[in-house]
C-alpha cells in the first residue's frame, strides 16, 4: 500500500463513520476503489471522535476550500508536503513525511467570543487526543513511526475557508523505506 493510503487509512480512525462514509460518493468505482473503501469503513473503532463530523484530505487548495464550504461542524483537514529520505551508514533508507492535522469548525459571523473559545477549546481537546494516540504508534509491519517529535500545534483561523477558527498540528511521520 502506498505512503498516501496509509496515511490516509491511519488519520480515518479519528473521525466518525459519518465522516468516513461522507467521502466515498462514487456508486461504482474501480475494483482499487472498492476495496479501498471496505478498508476504510472497517478500520476499527478505538480511537473515533464522533464529534468530528468531516474529514478533509488533500492538498489541492481549491478542492479543500469546496469540501469545507459544505461542513457545518467539527472537520478533521489532513494535509502532507515534504518527503525527505536520507540513508545511514548501513544503507538504510529512512524517509520522513511532513504531516499537518488541524481539527477546526467553519465559524458564522454573528458569533460571540465565548462561543469561539468554547469551539476552540473543543477543536484543541479533540486534536490533544489524538496526539496522544500518535505519539507512540509504531506500525511493525509497515516499519513507520506515525509521529516522531517535534510536534508543534499553533491556532488556525482561516478566512478562505469558511472562515474556519481550530487548532492545527505539525509533525514527521518516519519509515524504513516508505516510498
Amino acid at each position: 500500500m502506498s505512503i498516501l493510503k496509509e496515511i490516509f487509512l491511519y488519520t480515518s480512525q479519528f473521525v466518525s463513520r459519518e465522516a468516513i462514509k461522507k467521502l466515498f460518493v462514487l456508486d461504482s468505482g474501480s475494483v482499487e476503489y472498492s476495496q479501498f473503501m471496505q478498508e476504510v469503513m472497517t478500520y476499527p473503532d478505538t480511537s473515533r471522535n464522533e464529534s468530528i463530523s468531516d474529514f478533509i484530505f488533500g492538498i489541492d487548495e481549491n478542492a479543500v476550500i469546496s469540501r469545507i464550504s459544505q461542513v457545518s461542524g467539527l472537520y478533521m483537514f489532513v494535509d502532507y508536503s515534504t518527503i525527505t529520505s536520507t540513508i545511514n551508514a548501513v544503507d538504510v533508507k529512512s524517509d520522513v513525511f511532513r504531516i499537518s492535522i488541524t481539527i477546526a469548525r467553519p465559524s458564522p459571523e454573528n458569533q460571540d467570543q465565548a462561543t469561539e473559545l468554547l469551539w476552540q477549546d473543543k477543536a484543541l481537546d479533540a486534536l490533544t487526543t489524538i496526539r496522544k494516540k500518535m505519539r507512540d504508534d509504531f506500525d511493525g509491519q509497515s516499519a513507520i513511526f506515525w509521529m516522531k517529535f517535534p510536534t508543534s500545534i499553533k491556532p488556525f483561523v482561516a478566512h478562505t475557508l469558511a472562515n474556519s477558527i481550530g487548532w492545527s498540528m505539525e509533525f514527521d511521520v518516519q519509515g524504513v523505506d516508505i516510498l
